[in-house]
């Protein structure tokens, strides 16, 4: 048994806590089979055929299924069937006694996960479950990830304005919120000078600081008093960056700006105190559902409904946490100021705040002939630097989030680190871009028959400005959210018909199935085949997968038209889990490059081998050609070759690298 991958999946057990829906008819097995799940997973629940299966997996939630074929009433493969349809992503593992090829190709068809025949092989085991387990806890990590870019994006879009300006000031791009607050379409700000919102009571003086500040490359705070369209004014608390070239420069600047009007008396109240205090602890409390209130009294109730709540809100605090200090900010938001008391808790102070909520709850606020009850949101900061931005963004989250309380220090230097990071990086993309730094890599692909390299795929990389070269994971993620994305495929496309004529070789283009739902992308794309008609026949589209894919018809006629021209279809990364068999068997591709994670341990895990086996003898009745990627060694390549397998990849064969062409 390979004890390190057993402790690398009790260690996956333990953080992901996996629920298992195990399938098996027969009782001997199935009670061996579920002590030996329950070493590995969470929590296991059981099912003696592909009936019980199925309404057991319609009334409960599960990570995993793992089942065996041949049951009673509804076979596993019929459950299956019947379960991808309520939860296509579901991962599957298969535990049976039938090795018939017609049930591994029903299973590849049904997305499966691993195929495990009886009497279970415990290192064949291992293998499979921490494949899946790795999956499980990758896509938990990515929707996680997606969610908080999500948050994030939503915070900033909602709570500030945004302005670049050139060196002279004059405005180069305003975000919705700006447009939104300033009363001025985009098109009339963009190429005036930012002066166009200065209000004519902010002296000149006050102008002639910042300026001297931000032009000596430091960063500016402080209050503005601008003016919209229609000469309203508006108080914006404001932060101005210089933004810095490669030689330390200043290229632009960047100004954030957040709305202060409706807090200004309060706020500059609350802002001075904080100053007063050594260690304050402020709490944030909004109002929950505050629109609806909006909607369903007049302006005068709701202002005499916020001046009733922030009379009666101290009280209603433990005896032991009164907060002194309390300011209505207006919109139906408050904050409670207090020094710390450093003694305490985190755990206790929680609690303290959720006795607040409940009584907050409890407690109706009274005033005229009406009683309204309210529930709050609560987001309390302890770090005097950024302190109110941080509560007040904490509401933010805690709302996006759906949670009752968030303690919100650090939210403002996290949000700043990774802006920072981001546009960084997009200053790296442009540059590369403008200076032709977009370069391919080049990897050759080695006929197994011929022993001769008889192929290329190309591989995207930058050069940055000190000539180092950056990976794409490196860069693409922020290039696929940004306009640069397509620019990069629509540059790898061109050096890709350049090099297959001056090779006049086939040479692959990795591409996503995101790009091809990019009708300009695949515009373009299209008329440089249909001006380079002699080079389709030698250009080889490797599609890369991407679960968020939205539109397969669009897929599929973009396959079918490059395919007409003469164009080959690769599959990248073919045997993972086995989770593409359904696009090869949709795309009909011209090759599959059978996955690294097989090729490689492919000397020593007979599992391996006998994966790849079956992808070669699948591939072969389908007429489609093998790539064995990974291939880093002698011995790896001289068993790929005697499984038949068509072409090898990897560092053995060779390192990919830029050409002189």
């Amino acid at each position: 048994m390979d004890k390190d991958l057993l402790n690398k999946i009790l260690k996956l057990k333990s953080e992901l806590k996996i629920k298992v829906l195990y399938v098996e008819d027969n009782d001997i097995v199935r009670k061996d089979t579920v002590e030996l799940l329950k070493e590995f997973f969470h929590q296991v629940e059981t099912a003696s055929n592909g009936e019980e299966g199925l309404e057991k997996f319609k009334k409960g939630k599960f990570d995993l299924i793992i089942t065996d074929i041949n049951m009673p009433k509804m076979n596993g493969i019929e459950m299956i069937k019947e379960i991808k349809k309520i939860d296509k992503r579901i991962p599957v593992i298969v535990i049976t006694a039938f090795s018939d090829f017609k049930y591994l190709v029903e299973c590849i068809k049904l997305g499966v996960y691993g195929y495990i025949l009886k009497p279970i092989d415990i290192n064949q085991l291992l293998e499979v479950l921490n494949t899946v387990l790795e999956k499980i806890k990758l896509r938990r990590e990515r929707d996680k990830a997606l969610q908080l870019l999500e948050q994030y994006k939503k915070i900033i879009d909602e709570s500030a304005t945004v302005t670049k300006t050139d060196l002279r000031g004059i405005i180069t791009y305003a975000n919705d919120k700006f447009c939104e607050k300033s009363g001025y379409s985009r098109e009339e700000l963009i190429g005036k000078p930012h002066n166009i919102v200065r209000h004519p009571d902010m002296p000149s003086s006050a102008f002639k600081e910042l300026w001297d500040t931000i032009q000596s490359k430091k960063v500016w705070h402080g209050l503005v008093k601008n003016k919209t369209k229609d000469g309203k004014a508006v108080y914006m608390k404001a932060t101005i960056v210089p933004i810095l070239d490669e030689n330390g420069e200043i290229m632009e600047y960047i100004a954030v700006r957040h709305d202060v009007t409706e807090y200004m008396n309060p706020r500059r109240l609350l802002q001075d105190k904080i100053k007063e205090l050594k260690q304050p602890l402020l709490l944030y409390c909004k109002i929950e559902d505050y629109d609806d209130l909006e909607n369903f009294y007049d302006a005068d109730t709701i202002e005499e409904l916020e001046e009733k709540f922030i009379k009666m809100a101290p009280e209603l605090f433990p005896e032991n946490s009164k907060f002194p200090f309390s300011y209505n900010l207006g919109n139906g938001e408050f904050a409670f100021l207090k020094e710390q008391d450093s003694d305490k808790p985190i755990n206790t102070l929680l609690n303290e705040l959720k006795e607040f909520q409940e009584n907050v709850r409890k407690t109706p606020i009274k005033f005229k002939n009406y009683e309204q009850y309210v529930e709050v949101i609560l987001s309390f900061a302890t770090k005097k630097e950024h302190i109110i931005e941080n509560a007040k963004m904490g509401i933010k989250k805690a709302i996006a989030k759906k949670v009752d309380i968030v303690i919100a220090d650090g939210l403002v230097q996290e949000m700043k680190e990774k802006a920072k990071e981001n546009i960084e990086t997009l200053i790296v993309i442009k540059d590369a871009i403008e200076n032709r730094r977009i370069i391919s890599y080049f990897q050759p692909i080695f006929n197994n028959k011929t022993k001769k390299v008889e192929k290329y795929e190309s591989l995207v990389r930058i050069r940055d400005i000190n000539g180092r070269i950056v990976p794409p994971d490196k860069f693409l993620r922020v290039a696929k959210i940004s306009r640069y994305y397509k620019q990069i495929t629509r540059i790898m496309t061109e050096k890709i018909i350049n090099a297959i004529k001056k090779l006049d070789m086939e040479i692959s283009l990795n591409l996503s199935e995101i790009d091809i739902e990019d009708r300009d992308t695949v515009d373009f794309i299209l008329n440089k085949l249909n001006e380079n008609l002699d080079v389709s026949k030698k250009l080889v589209i490797e599609l890369l997968e991407d679960e968020n894919i939205n539109n397969q018809a669009e897929v599929k006629r973009f396959i079918k038209t490059i395919k007409s021209m003469g164009v080959k279809i690769a599959i990248d990364d073919f045997g993972s889990g086995y989770s593409n068999f359904v696009r090869l068997l949709e795309y009909e591709p011209d090759y599959i490059k059978i996955d690294a994670s097989l090729i490689k341990d492919i000397e020593t895990n007979p599992n391996s081998y006998n994966i790849v086996e079956v992808i070669k003898k699948f591939a072969d009745k389908q007429g489609f050609k093998t790539v064995a990627e990974f291939v880093e060694n002698e011995n790896i390549l001289r068993i790929v070759t005697e499984l038949g397998i068509d072409y090898s990849q990897g560092y053995f064969v060779g390192k990919p690298q830029e050409m002189d062409i």
